[in-house]
């Protein structure tokens, strides 16, 4: 019986190792959480308000006359179109957890860390900038089809945004985790 459990043990270290931690990181955040939840409203402003810019911006761009409210009525954010209404852009929507869990795939695989340097930024960007274009798509569903926003909010945009992470931690595991230090 030691003998199977060390073997099992042996055979998927690195399997544990990487439940082991990420079960630690999971244990931070919800400490963090539960103990700073005014650090983590300012952390998701943080990253709310710069979205919500870059993506009225947008919206202008292609013509749409968009306003802006800051923390007003349980929105971080909201884009309103003028004479029309507007979507809320709250916690949930600022990126924050995505980011952590993005961080935490790659932090805690095996792989060289002068790689992690150049691919976390850029996985950064990539869903920073994924997350913009879901923040424009749903504001315009909202303009042009209200009653599809739900379904798109909830179900479309997380499955491409999650899968997009995937993808984006399947790649390290395919490409760069088991390099070597040179």
């Amino acid at each position: 019986m030691i003998e199977k459990l060390k073997s099992f043990l042996s055979n998927y270290s690195d399997l544990i190792r990487f439940l082991g931690l990420a079960f630690v990181l999971l244990l931070l955040w919800v400490l963090f959480s539960a103990f700073f939840p005014s650090a983590l409203q300012d952390a998701h402003y943080f990253f709310i308000k710069p979205q919500a810019d870059i993506s009225a911006f947008f919206m202008r761009m292609l013509g749409y006359e968009i306003e802006q409210e800051y923390m007003v009525q349980g929105c971080q954010a909201r884009l309103i179109f003028v004479g029309y209404g507007g979507v809320c852009v709250g916690t949930g929507c600022s990126g924050l957890e995505l980011f952590l869990l993005f961080f935490g795939f790659i932090f805690l695989m095996k792989g060289r860390l002068k790689d992690k340097l150049w691919f976390v930024p850029l996985g950064f960007l990539g869903i920073l900038l994924l997350n913009i274009i879901r923040i424009v798509a749903l504001t315009m569903i909202y303009y042009y089809r209200p009653q599809y926003l739900n379904f798109n909010h909830k179900y479309t945009f997380a499955i491409i945004v999650y899968g997009a992470i995937f993808g984006l931690w399947l790649l390290w595991i395919n490409k760069f985790a088991n390099t070597k230090e040179v």
